[in-house]
């Protein structure tokens, strides 16, 4: 079941409480009943037949139907819930949970905290996926290039500068996931890679930061393409309603999701689009002739997991190092 603004697959515990919509924003969207909701939720997330008919079909329902709806299943995930905490809590814990992987070879264990809390969140953090950084101050040895003697990524300041693509390997077998970094434009775009089968096959986005001609002011783009076979296919370039600037750090986050890539800006979604040609492979890092960007840190979270798909549904509970997972600033 999907959601009806956004078209996203609802998570199995939220349709006990939502069987129509994914989270609380998208439902108050959706009882605006405004055409801007309208256009908004068909601009980002396209429109078919089938989400037309049950659309309507929602619409149709008299508000206090819906209530009574979502009410009568209040109870139903609150018994649901409660068989989930029971189930998590119970098995004995060994005291900490697996740490965060790292190319620094570092561990981070999360804070004690008191009672069931702490419980919880060790027994959730056990069982969910794994968050794996990079902040490149130990080499490049876990990023793929296609010439072994390549050396033309630098690390400067804190900051590294790549040039042509390299992949990550620890994110080489993933296929859902969601990616973040940090990074600024230097000259023309920052380019990166997701779902790199191969150095053939990948989808690739550049976030293009250029003066104009006759005003000082940058104007700020989104180029996304994807290679099949070592060829650049569908090129789209959008211009982006947001005003960027060089050497200013963003925050930017990719979640790849099945056949849909959702892209944001310091929390903004500026793109949405699909594509079912590539179904796995890692994030890569590049910068073509005349492009130069730098990137302080990256993470990646895969979300394939019963855990992963629980984590990106629901944020009722905190869990200890929950920020650490979500990219904070290292």
């Amino acid at each position: 079941m999907a959601c009806l603004f956004c078209r996203r697959k609802i998570g199995p515990l939220r349709r006990l409480v939502d069987a129509n919509f994914c989270c609380a924003d998208h439902r108050q969207k959706y009882r605006t009943r405004s055409a801007r909701a309208l256009r908004e939720a068909e601009d980002l997330y396209g429109a078919d037949e089938d989400w037309n008919t049950r659309w309507k079909l929602y619409s149709s329902e008299p508000e206090k139907k819906q209530a009574s709806h979502s009410q009568s299943s209040a109870f139903v995930v609150a018994v649901a819930v409660a068989f989930l905490l029971f189930a998590i809590t119970r098995d004995p814990a060994d005291g900490s949970p697996p740490p965060l992987r790292s190319n620094e070879g570092s561990t981070h264990s999360t804070p004690s905290g008191g009672g069931l809390q702490r419980r919880i969140g060790e027994a959730i953090e056990k069982r969910a996926p794994v968050t794996i950084r990079e902040s490149f101050s130990s080499g490049l040895n876990k990023w793929d290039s296609l010439s072994a003697a390549a050396n033309d990524w630098v690390l400067d300041g804190g900051y590294i500068h790549p040039h042509s693509l390299r992949v990550w390997k620890d994110s080489e077998s993933l296929s859902n996931y969601d990616m973040e970094f940090v990074g600024h434009v230097e000259r023309k775009s920052m380019d990166w890679a997701f779902r790199a089968a191969d150095f053939k096959n990948y989808y690739a986005t550049k976030l293009t930061v250029s003066s104009g001609r006759t005003s000082p002011l940058a104007n700020t783009g989104l180029v996304r393409y994807t290679v099949i076979d070592g060829k650049e296919r569908d090129r789209v370039e959008v211009p982006l309603p947001i005003t960027l600037s060089r050497d200013t750090d963003y925050r930017v986050r990719v979640s790849i999701r099945g056949s849909r890539f959702l892209t944001s800006i310091d929390g903004q979604l500026v793109s949405s689009w699909t594509d079912n040609r590539i179904s796995r492979g890692g994030v890569g890092l590049f910068a073509d002739l005349g492009e130069s960007s730098a990137f302080k840190w990256l993470t990646v979270t895969e979300r394939d997991s019963f855990w992963g798909r629980l984590a990106s549904h629901f944020s009722l509970l905190t869990v200890p190092g929950a920020a650490f997972q979500t990219g904070a600033d290292f």
